[in-house]
């Protein structure tokens, strides 16, 4: 081996130490007081039958567009470029 690969290699392996130790370190560390999740001091209590709420879903229409004026949307502003995602099918 040169010169040049050995110093790659010894480097590669002493990085590879450094994070091992760390990582090790870290792990063994107990949490602080203060990092705890606090306790409630109140009980919720359960609702028997259906869930709170009415119960109702509304629909929420898209962007409003036609798929027609999507489509031409897409052919205008897809027009050039890269033949993914979104635009798959549009570039020409």
């Amino acid at each position: 081996m040169d010169r040049k690969s050995l110093m790659g290699h010894v480097v590669a392996v002493v990085m590879m130490a450094a994070l091992a130790a760390s990582n090790t370190q870290a792990q063994t560390q107990p949490a602080p007081e203060g990092d705890k999740p606090a306790k409630s001091k109140s009980k919720k209590t359960a609702k028997s039958g259906a869930a709170s709420g009415s119960g109702k879903v509304t629909f929420i229409p898209g962007s409003g567009e036609t798929p027609a004026q999507r489509t031409a949307r897409l052919k205008r502003e897809c027009k050039g470029g890269v033949d993914a995602g979104a635009c798959s099918g549009y570039t020409r």
